[in-house]
């Protein structure tokens, strides 16, 4: 092997380095200007997966969790309210239909899981249509919290309104 004079002493494996770095270094300045990611794939949010080519998040799995929860106090404290406290009714038209056709336990049992089965669907099929318009998925996390989180809060706050009410006529009875 013969060696040019203008070529400073150092190992070949030093050289074949250096030259990669400045040819990773150029591909990353060259996809920069041109507005892509030098490994041309999408970045998925932390505590995110692929399950059956539709991007989940641990937020989806946690919003339902809340939903159901939150869903099924105030289900609790309507039927308590209905069955225990005198003077209590159902101001929801729709739901006071359906209670007396099928009972309250029954009525409030639909109900609660169509509500909760709606919310869901709306929620992951938005956030699903937010997947697919940017590449980054960082605004499905955005619509699931607001999907999940206002009808959360909602029922939180109508379960304590119930239970005021329940206070109110457990008061008004003089049960305890």
């Amino acid at each position: 092997m013969s060696r040019r004079a203008d070529q400073p002493d150092r190992p070949q494996n030093e050289q074949r380095a250096r030259r990669g770095r400045e040819r990773r270094e150029r591909r990353g300045r060259q996809a920069e200007r041109q507005g892509r990611r030098l490994s041309g794939r999408s970045r998925r949010p932390v505590g995110s997966r692929r399950l059956g080519g539709v991007r989940r998040s641990l937020l989806s799995v946690s919003g339902i969790a809340l939903l159901t929860a939150t869903k099924a106090t105030d289900a609790a404290t309507t039927a308590v309210g209905l069955a225990y406290v005198p003077g209590i009714y159902e101001a929801n038209t729709a739901a006071a239909f359906l209670f007396r056709r099928m009972g309250v336990a029954d009525g409030l049992l639909v109900t609660s899981f169509s509500v909760v089965v709606a919310i869901t669907l709306v929620t992951e099929v938005a956030s699903i249509a937010v997947c697919a318009r940017r590449a980054d998925a960082h605004l499905a996390s955005v619509v699931r919290l607001v999907g999940y989180g206002v009808p959360s809060a909602l029922f939180a706050a109508v379960s304590m309104y119930n239970v005021s009410k329940l206070l109110a006529g457990i008061e008004a009875a003089q049960l305890f």
